[in-house]
């Protein structure tokens, strides 16, 4: 009896783990780049990977490069606010290009400037430590 009631808790806890929640409400993990690295960033239709960044170190300069693996032109700006900061230019899907942003410890957001990109989901968050 105490082997079937441990076996059904068992059963039960990891069954839970396994339901089908919504994660939409989920952050994706932070990826953390060190100052003076290089962040890489793919682009594709409609998302970038990582989509969440820290950068340590204090800030200063960041060279971005973004690799669009989509079939639609992308490019990923940095912003504050409504302050466009700087990033990569506008360029086809199959590509790789690369900008560099001075930035100081803050909280920034990555995003698509191309059409309604950022509304369909083409948006991420950096954070500068």
């Amino acid at each position: 009896m105490r082997r079937l009631a441990a076996f059904t808790a068992l059963a039960t806890l990891l069954l839970a783990g396994c339901g089908g929640g919504d994660d939409e409400d989920t952050p994706a993990p932070a990826v953390t780049v060190g100052a003076g690295e290089e962040l890489k960033v793919v682009g594709r239709e409609y998302s970038f990977d990582p989509e969440n960044v820290v950068v340590t170190g204090g800030g200063g300069k960041v060279k971005i490069t973004l690799d669009n693996q989509g079939s639609l032109a992308h490019n990923l700006k940095i912003e504050e606010g409504d302050r466009d900061l700087g990033g990569t230019p506008t360029f086809p899907g199959g590509d790789a290009r690369s900008g560099t942003v001075n930035l100081k410890p803050g909280s920034y957001t990555m995003i698509c400037t191309v059409g309604n990109h950022a509304d369909l989901g083409m948006v991420g968050k950096l954070e500068v430590k």
